[in-house]
């Protein structure tokens, strides 16, 4: 069991640093000429593709609650990563990574107003620190808000939503076939959107392209499910934050983004804050997707 442990926590470490470097290679396809809603749409396709060949086997298309809570979750799922690529777009790499991470505290929010709860007063302090640590990474010069910096949020809730989908979907008990679906679900709401976009496909920065599809939405997924498999949710939700600080340092060390004191201190207010609320599982519930 500890071998298992020990590969499970490594499988998660992997699939957060993949996920990291996701918001670099998200830049580079960008800046190749990539539009955002392009970008999306194959990179849909592309990671569908890959998971199919793995789920295929399991006839997920027969199961028709699992096609209409999947479509559902594939949806909103499209709707948040649309919200932060075009975010990333605006703000860069490293504020995407660190704002995003804010699902985390928005997750419990969403869940106590849904459910007519009192938000825990642990939640309340994390979402403090995190507000101020977002306040520092986004506020530049004067005290103007960043129009990306603001669809990053958005996004976020988008994820937070989402991940509270994903958490009434537990009963199915195939996460595979689920996120098959999701990804085909973003591949053709992009899709139908780019037509009117007027954009071209550009001869140039596929490997960011295939990096997102087959890298980012298919061995990190494989990564992370084989990962929480052998890991109490907890601690791989503290695991998986380290997504935000690979991403934050790929921008740095690829981009030679600038990355002042200020949003040094924004960065660990923000990243110790989802560390602080997955510390005490026990005071606060959090639904997981694991």
């Amino acid at each position: 069991m500890e071998k298992f442990g020990l590969l499970g926590k490594s499988s998660l470490f992997a699939s957060a640093f993949l996920w990291g470097i996701g918001f670099v290679a998200v830049e580079g396809a960008l800046l190749a000429g990539w539009n955002p809603m392009l970008l999306l749409a194959v990179r849909g396709f592309m990671g569908g593709a890959l998971l199919l060949a793995f789920s295929y086997k399991r006839k997920f298309w027969k199961n028709k609650l699992l096609l209409k809570d999947s479509l559902i979750a594939g949806v909103y799922l499209s709707a948040a990563f649309v919200a932060q690529t075009y975010g990333q777009s605006l703000s860069g790499p490293a504020n995407a990574a660190f704002i995003t991470a804010l699902y985390v505290i928005f997750t419990p929010f969403i869940y106590a107003l849904k459910e007519r709860k009192m938000v825990s007063g642990i939640v309340l302090v994390a979402a403090f620190a995190s507000f101020v640590g977002v306040a520092l990474i986004s506020v530049r010069g004067s005290l103007s808000w960043q129009w990306g910096d603001f669809l990053l949020v958005v996004c976020a809730v988008l994820f937070a939503i989402h991940i509270l989908k994903l958490e009434k979907m537990g009963h199915h008990d195939d996460a595979l076939s689920i996120t098959t679906i999701q990804l085909f679900v973003m591949g053709v709401l992009c899709v139908l959107f780019v037509p009117f976009l007027n954009v071209n496909v550009p001869s140039i920065g596929w490997g960011y392209v295939a990096y997102c599809g087959l890298v980012s939405s298919g061995i990190a997924f494989f990564l992370q499910t084989f990962g929480q498999k052998h890991v109490p949710s907890s601690a791989a939700s503290i695991i998986l934050t380290f997504e935000a600080i690979f991403g934050a340092l790929g921008a740095v060390i690829f981009y030679r983004e600038l990355f002042s004191l200020q949003m040094f201190f924004g960065g660990l207010l923000l990243v110790g804050s989802v560390f602080f609320l997955e510390l005490v599982p026990k005071s606060v519930k959090i639904p997981t997707i694991s």
